[in-house]
């Protein structure tokens, strides 16, 4: 796994004004290499970043006007119901529908997803355990969890 990142850090990407852009640097390469539950507290606010990051990246492209809002919503996605959430601890009436769907499938997505090489995927029925345990803590949307077990919407992400 170090090997593949410090490979993401000699690689670039060209950004939409035409300018080359590292697809991460050596340092974020060295931070996501650390291994799992030995994050200390500024290393742990690093790695929160991310959303800060992508919001960044995201306010910088000319949405359409139906689209105007994916900055906020992709930077809310780690906010949680009872504001204990980051990056701005915001609360349930004030975070985005959409972001709350995101945290949903975010959370399935890492808790499921066999490609990651620092952990391995949960069993279906574990995960859907962890994200109602979640909900029982007031920090996802109870009836959005409710339609994403009732619809089965995780049976579009397995294999088949």
């Amino acid at each position: 796994m170090v090997e593949h990142l410090r490979g993401l850090a000699l690689q670039t990407f060209e950004d939409h004004l035409g300018n080359h852009q590292a697809v991460i640097t050596s340092e974020e390469a060295r931070i996501l290499a650390i291994p799992r539950g030995s994050l200390t507290d500024t290393e742990m606010d690093e790695m929160r970043s991310h959303v800060v990051h992508t919001w960044e990246f995201l306010k910088r492209i000319p949405w359409t006007k139906e689209f105007r809002r994916i900055p906020e919503i992709a930077r809310a996605h780690h906010e949680k119901l009872d504001g204990s959430g980051y990056p701005l601890g915001m609360k349930a009436p004030d975070i985005p529908l959409q972001s709350k769907i995101m945290a949903i499938a975010d959370i399935y997505d890492a808790l499921t997803a066999a490609d990651r090489p620092y952990k391995k995927a949960v069993p279906l029925e574990q995960a859907l355990d962890i994200l109602d345990g979640e909900r029982r803590m007031g920090t996802l949307d109870g009836e959005l969890f409710d339609l994403f077990v009732t619809a089965r919407i995780f049976d579009r992400t397995r294999p088949r």
